[in-house]
């Protein structure tokens, strides 16, 4: 499971290194990294993004707005590996699209993890680290201990 976050910098060729709590879930599988819905990137294990993949073809809805989302995530994807010192490359094209450029910070969230904008992620932050409005949304999705 990912879990934690991690700040790492891209170095001049685009490699970023993945924390090592995260490399040993990892293993030897591939990686599928995707453009995500909060100008953020989202790094699966091979497995996962499969398992992702399929869910969607449970969807209801209107069968043009699944191919959309489909082919927004299979066009835009791309397939890596962990080198010999733990990083992967990131096409320009995903870097772009996450504003990232020297900083990076790498947040899990359960089956895979994400890669941020440092920037981006410190508003999503500020909002997480408020207390009331958690609070809420814990007790709107009936999670309340």
């Amino acid at each position: 499971m990912f879990i934690g976050k991690y700040s790492h910098s891209f170095d001049n060729k685009g490699r970023l290194i993945i924390p090592s709590k995260y490399r040993e879930e990892i293993g030897d599988q591939k990686l599928v990294v995707v453009p995500w819905w909060e100008e953020d990137l989202t790094v699966f294990p091979a497995d996962a993004f499969k398992n992702y993949i399929e869910s969607l073809n449970g969807l209801q809805g209107s069968p043009e707005k699944i191919r959309r989302i489909k082919r927004f995530i299979l066009s835009n994807a791309e397939e890596c590996k962990l080198d010999a010192q733990g990083r992967i490359l990131i096409g320009k094209d995903l870097r772009d699209f996450a504003k990232l450029d020297k900083d990076a910070m790498i947040t899990g969230n359960m089956e895979y993890f994400e890669i941020w904008n440092p920037s981006i992620w410190s508003k999503v932050e500020e909002k997480l680290n408020n207390a009331d409005e958690m609070r809420n949304e814990l007790e709107d999705l009936k999670l309340m201990f």
